[in-house]
C-alpha cells in the first residue's frame, strides 16, 4: 500500500511540474504547443509577378501584446511573433519606444502605456524591436518563399522622431539585403525572403503608410480614408478603432465589398477596437472573429490586408484561402 501511495504521490508531482513549466511558458517557450503550421508557406504557391496589394493578406493588430501589462485592457494578442508568422500571418502591426539613458536607448515594443515583454512573470525582460526582428528574419530564412510587411509606428509622441528613425535604420543595416526599403508597392518576387519595411512616421526608408489616426467615433458612410503613398500608389485604410462591433462589424464588411485594393493601391482593414470606457479587447475580438468565419467570402476577389485581435490560425486560413 505504501509503494502505491509513493507512486501516486509521484505522479501526482511530476504532473504538477508540468503544469507550472506549460504555464510558464518554458515547456513550449513563447506559447508555441505542439501543433502543425499548414499556412507557414503559403505565399510560395503564388505567382512571382503579383504584387502584395492584389494578395489578400491575414495581418495581425498590436502584434507584440502577447506579454503586456495590464492585459485585459491592452493585450491584442495571445501567440508570439514566431506562431503569427507560423499561423500564415503576413502583416505585423510593430509599435515602438525609446529606452535608457540619452545616447545609449534602444527600441522597446509598446502599446500605449504598457509595455510588451517576453513571459508573464515579473521578472522577464521589455521585448525589444531587435529581438522582433531578429525573429522574423529567422522566420523568413527558413522559409525563404514567404515574405512579412512590417509596419512600424512610434508609440510615444514625445520620442525624439530623428532618434527613433536612426535605430530602425540601423537595424536595417545588419542585414539590408533581407530588407525592402523603397516606397513602392514590390512585386512578390522582389521580396521574397524580405521584410517589407512600411513606416508610420515622417520621412525615411520604406513604404509610406503615415495615414491620420482613425480614432473618431463618428460613424462614416464611407469608413475608409485614402492617403498617397507616392505620386502613383495609394492606401485606403479603415481603421476606425472607436466604433461598437455592430459598426465596426458594418464598417469591415462595406470595406471588404467595396475594396479598392489593385496594383496600385494597398487596402488595409482592422476587424480590431478598442470600444467602451474600459476596452477589454479579447471579448470584443471573440465576438467579431466569430462573425467573420461565418461570413461567405469569394475566392478570387481581390478584398486586400485584413487585421485582427487575437489572430488565429483559422481566420489566416480563411482569409489565405481567398487568393486565386
Amino acid at each position: 500500500m505504501k509503494v502505491i501511495k509513493a507512486i501516486f504521490w509521484s505522479i501526482l508531482a511530476i504532473a504538477a511540474v508540468l503544469g507550472v513549466l506549460y504555464l510558464t511558458g518554458i515547456l513550449y517557450p513563447d506559447g508555441e504547443k505542439a501543433e502543425s503550421y499548414p499556412n507557414t508557406d503559403w505565399m510560395a504557391a503564388l505567382p512571382d509577378t503579383r504584387k502584395l496589394s492584389e494578395i489578400n493578406i491575414p495581418g495581425t493588430h498590436d502584434s507584440a501584446t502577447q506579454y503586456i501589462f495590464p492585459t485585459y485592457f491592452l493585450q491584442d494578442q495571445n501567440t508570439s511573433i514566431t506562431e503569427q508568422l507560423m499561423n500564415g500571418y503576413r502583416y505585423l502591426d510593430i509599435r515602438v519606444a525609446l529606452a535608457g539613458p540619452l545616447g545609449e536607448e534602444e527600441l522597446v515594443m509598446k502599446h500605449s502605456f504598457g509595455q510588451c515583454r517576453r513571459g508573464t512573470a515579473i521578472w522577464d525582460e521589455t521585448l525589444t524591436y531587435h529581438q522582433v526582428v531578429r525573429e522574423t528574419l529567422d522566420f523568413l530564412k527558413a522559409h525563404p518563399g514567404e515574405t512579412v510587411i512590417f509596419v512600424v509606428k512610434p508609440e510615444n509622441s514625445d520620442d525624439n522622431p530623428e532618434r527613433v528613425r536612426e535605430l530602425i535604420e540601423a537595424e536595417i543595416e545588419e542585414d539590408s539585403k533581407l530588407w525592402f526599403t523603397r516606397n513602392t508597392i514590390p512585386l512578390l518576387r522582389e521580396v521574397r525572403g524580405k521584410i517589407v519595411l512600411c513606416r508610420r512616421y515622417e520621412d525615411g526608408k520604406g513604404l509610406n503608410f503615415n495615414w491620420e489616426d482613425q480614432g473618431d467615433a463618428a460613424v462614416l458612410r464611407d469608413p475608409t480614408a485614402p492617403m498617397d503613398m507616392s505620386y502613383t500608389e495609394k492606401v485606403y485604410v479603415q481603421d476606425r478603432y472607436h466604433y461598437s462591433p455592430d459598426d465596426k462589424w458594418n464598417a469591415f464588411t462595406g470595406t471588404l465589398k467595396d475594396s479598392k485594393a489593385g496594383r496600385n493601391a494597398f487596402m488595409l482593414n482592422f476587424l480590431s477596437i478598442s470600444y467602451g470606457t474600459i476596452p477589454h479587447p479579447a471579448k470584443d475580438a471573440k465576438d467579431l472573429n466569430e462573425r467573420f468565419l461565418q461570413m461567405p467570402l469569394q475566392k478570387g476577389q481581390i478584398y486586400g490586408v485584413m487585421l485582427f485581435d487575437f489572430a488565429t490560425p483559422e481566420i489566416a486560413a480563411k482569409v489565405i484561402g481567398t487568393n486565386g
